[in-house]
């Protein structure tokens, strides 16, 4: 009979090497990275492209305009184009991210040729009406207005305004920030960005030649005659700041506490992965040992690292009732400290390490998450066989590994922290 009170053996989880994806040129340049796999009749369709908030020079401009190049084109009005996603079982978005603007779909197989032509006519002749204009703008206003109210938004915004001053990375959206925003913004933001920047596509699922060939029919046609955007440099904070913002009413108060960061290209990001991983990183992670088991000051702890492509930022998030706001803190602060001071022992260590092997090697079974790491790879402008190094690197790195990166990256003195409730 099963004894369920011991523990079933653990064993190491070997490396599993980056699949390649295939790569193909369409007329234009436009580069298409392809993950081919799995036996279901379906796609996923990404399109990337420089149109992100570096791009923009107001806020809250570029989400506003990926948002209204849903709402209507030269032969589409916006309930034309959603029904006709809608009649193919198509999935849709279009999103604007700090970096880069993104148009997605989802789709079956069969559908293909039916749904690329309407992404390519809302790419080109996107048309913004007047009207789903005023309606988009007095939406999103309202939704950040709602935004503003939640502490965890509020701390999240303006430590970023923080880390990254006088940077699109830093700048956030107020309501008032929308009455900036107007059509002729839009359209301009638009045609600088969307309809005269080559993108990069990710197709995944079950690929086939003819659709690749269907693509240089269709998008493969467009003529990007613009030059490209530049990249602006990136400006961090010299100086760390302390914010403490009473929300009224807030039962609770929530807490940001990091500085600056590495990006993925830097040598240590892999390293600082395992270490960020041990310290609040997942669920057994020693901020949520600490501060949630041990103290019960939150229901949920974490520290993460963003590592966007220009330059990151590492951070510890957590709400917490207003009298526990210090002693969390000081608690956050003992726990870098240990780990800047203490070898980790090698059966955490070990736990960790079988936990990143573990959670990588279950995004590798389907096409679509594969596809999300080319992108990263691609976008980020890493190395072909940077997931195969990080593999390496989790297998391999060792407990002094772990208190070096602490010491060299979470300085105590540098630390901007954030509190609103």
């Amino acid at each position: 009979m099963l004894d369920r009170s011991v523990a079933p053996a653990a064993f190491p989880v070997e490396k599993i090497l980056f699949p390649k994806p295939l790569h193909y040129t369409l007329a234009n340049g436009i580069e298409v990275w392809v993950v081919s796999a799995g036996e279901q009749e379906v796609f996923k369709f990404e399109l990337s492209t420089k149109a992100g908030a570096i791009h923009s020079s107001l806020a809250g401009l570029a989400g506003m305009t990926a948002s209204l190049m849903k709402r209507g084109t030269s032969s589409r009005t916006a309930q034309e184009i959603h029904q006709d996603f809608d009649f193919f079982g198509a999935f849709w978005d279009i999103q604007a991210s700090l970096d880069h603007g993104t148009l997605t779909v989802y789709g079956l197989s069969k559908h293909f040729n039916s749904l690329i032509p309407i992404v390519t006519e809302i790419l080109q002749e996107a048309t913004f009406p007047a009207e789903e204009v005023e309606k988009e703008i007095e939406i999103e206003r309202q939704k950040t207005k709602l935004n503003w109210e939640k502490t965890s938004y509020s701390a999240s915004q303006k430590f970023r305004a923080q880390v990254f001053p006088n940077d699109p990375y830093g700048r956030f959206t107020v309501a008032e920030d929308f009455d900036k925003l107007d059509r002729q913004a839009l359209v301009n933001q638009y045609k600088l960005t969307w309809a005269s920047q080559k993108p990069v596509i990710f197709l995944s699922g079950k690929i086939s030649e003819e659709q690749i060939s269907y693509l240089d029919q269709t998008l493969g046609k467009i003529n990007y005659s613009s030059s490209e955007l530049t990249i602006p440099a990136l400006s961090t904070a010299s100086n760390p700041i302390k914010i403490r913002e009473e929300k009224e009413g807030s039962v609770q108060s929530s807490i940001r506490f990091g500085l600056p960061a590495i990006s993925r290209k830097d040598p240590d990001y892999f390293h600082f992965s395992v270490m960020n991983t041990v310290l609040g990183g997942y669920f057994g992670s020693r901020l949520q040992k600490n501060i949630r088991e041990d103290k019960g000051f939150t229901y949920g702890i974490s520290s993460s690292l963003a590592p966007y492509p220009r330059g990151g930022y590492w951070v510890v998030g957590t709400d917490v009732n207003g009298e526990n706001v210090d002693a969390t803190l000081a608690e956050i602060k003992k726990e870098i400290t240990r780990l800047q001071h203490e070898l980790i022992p090698q059966d955490e260590l070990e736990i960790v390490q079988n936990y990143l092997m573990g959670s990588f090697t279950g995004e590798l079974t389907q096409a679509f998450d594969i596809a999300e790491k080319v992108r990263v790879i691609q976008l980020d402008g890493l190395s072909p066989d940077f997931y195969d190094q990080f593999q390496d690197s989790i297998q391999n790195i060792q407990a002094q590994d772990i208190r070096d990166m602490a010491a060299k990256y979470l300085n105590l003195d540098l630390m901007h922290e954030v509190i609103v409730g």
